[in-house]
């Protein structure tokens, strides 16, 4: 039997609550989600990218009338929309936004849990970024998905919403603002489920997910992310990469929950701000609740800093 095509898509942002949106929307009885997150598979060049391996995903869809997936990555990718909509057809496609500053924040500490990052500094990471953009090194040899070191530039709201709207229409694209899903996720829940057309009094359970965590020794998690075949040769494959695992998991349970640096967050905010100003304009409502420098204030006070010892 052919596994049935997705027909809508979370397609980001990164950081901003999809992993939950993915589960709450999993649980409704009339909802099928793929069988896991971030395939990416409209973003050229990313590793997921064979087509009937892509399908199987939906192969354990029975009845339900909404079939979809999540992929950050969409939300960047300038190629994303038209390819999605040439093979998926006029689908329909879930965004959900959050204060660039503090998401880009949120992706560079788990970027540093998941091993990923070697700046010792948010303000570092964010330094780094243009050299980085202008290295086709770096590109092709970053041990992650290469827009995920981009912790600005994937801020730009207003350079990806339009994609979107543009290719699909307003009436097939819904915006979200994670702020507001954070403190009421069942009524987005349910705007949701009214925009695809299932039970809209469904409610899910609601938990955590990705709860930021650093490592307690984030050069140590680097390197074991790091370790190239050769490492610990008398181990196969399988067994060294679960191993190195197991240490990765180790050295986030001795860790400690992220401090927010509200300087560099608030300096950051002002680069979005145009940007913000811009996107008012397209989803015509007022965010300036993001520019809301008593809550920075309030933050906890910390260096930007990670332990690297």
């Amino acid at each position: 039997m052919t596994s049935p095509k997705p027909n809508f898509l979370i397609a980001g942002a990164a950081k901003a609550g999809t992993t939950s949106l993915h589960e709450y929307l999993g649980q409704h009885p009339d909802i099928f989600m793929s069988t896991f997150k971030e395939p990416n598979y409209f973003v050229p060049g990313y590793a997921y990218d064979d087509w009937q391996k892509y399908l199987a995903l939906f192969g354990g869809a029975r009845a339900e009338t909404a079939i979809g997936e999540a992929s950050t990555g969409y939300l960047y990718c300038k190629e994303s929309p038209a390819w999605i909509k040439a093979v998926l057809g006029p689908i329909k496609i879930i965004l959900i936004l959050r204060n660039p500053a503090h998401r880009a924040a949120s992706l560079y500490w788990w970027m540093v849990r998941e091993g990923y990052e070697s700046a010792s500094t948010f303000a570092d990471a964010l330094e780094r970024e243009s050299s980085r953009i202008a290295s086709p090194t770096f590109r092709n040899t970053c041990p992650q998905f290469y827009p995920d070191y981009l912790y600005y530039t994937t801020g730009l709201y207003s350079e990806q919403v339009p994609r979107y709207l543009e290719t699909f229409g307003p009436d097939k694209v819904r915006v979200y603002i994670f702020e507001e899903f954070a403190k009421d996720p069942h009524a987005i829940c349910r705007d949701i489920f009214n925009f695809l057309n299932v039970d809209p009094d469904f409610k899910p359970a609601i938990a955590i997910h990705n709860e930021a965590r650093l490592p307690a020794f984030a050069r140590l998690q680097f390197w074991l992310r790091n370790r190239t075949p050769g490492y610990l040769p008398f181990l196969s494959s399988r067994l060294r990469r679960k191993f190195l695992d197991q240490l990765m998991a180790l050295n986030i349970k001795l860790g400690s929950t992220p401090r927010r640096n509200a300087e560099t967050e608030a300096r950051l905010l002002g680069r979005y701000r145009e940007d913000i100003r811009q996107l008012e304009q397209i989803m015509e409502r007022d965010l300036s609740f993001w520019f809301d420098e008593p809550a920075l204030s309030k933050a906890p006070s910390a260096p930007d800093y990670v332990p690297v010892h």
